[in-house]
């Protein structure tokens, strides 16, 4: 009886990791790549909201989603990915306000921050199970 379940958080890391993973990067790529097809209309948006140098920071923006999504679908530092991508949801979510898409990237990204215990440590790029 002792030690029956002693795998049982490590499985359902197992399970639930690539999960997070694969949704951040999903809910992340279709905006970033967004922001440079629809590059003028981002830019607007950005200016609605009052945000300093909107054509600039559209730029980068669209970037780090882009980035962040590549890297998880990859597999490569998760959780420098995910650390990266919890700045920009917090701005999103305080200036565009909340939505699904944000919150659920922000708190995903928090749970797969805690939870991706592999050695790699925050910016190890050696690819992880």
């Amino acid at each position: 009886m002792d030690g029956e379940n002693s795998d049982a958080p490590a499985g359902i890391r197992a399970r639930v990791r690539p999960i997070l993973r694969l949704g951040i990067a999903a809910l992340l790529l279709g905006p970033g790549v967004s922001k440079f097809l629809t590059y003028g209309r981002s830019v607007q948006f950005f200016e609605t909201l009052e945000l300093p140098v909107p054509a600039v920071l559209v730029l980068v923006v669209g970037t780090i989603e882009i980035g962040v999504a590549v890297f998880l679908f990859l597999d490569r530092a998760p959780r420098s990915a995910a650390a990266t991508a919890v700045p920009v949801m917090i701005v999103a979510g305080v200036t565009a306000g909340p939505t699904w898409q944000n919150l659920g990237v922000l708190i995903s990204a928090f749970v797969l921050i805690a939870i991706d215990t592999e050695p790699e440590g925050l910016v190890n790029t050696e690819r992880t199970t």
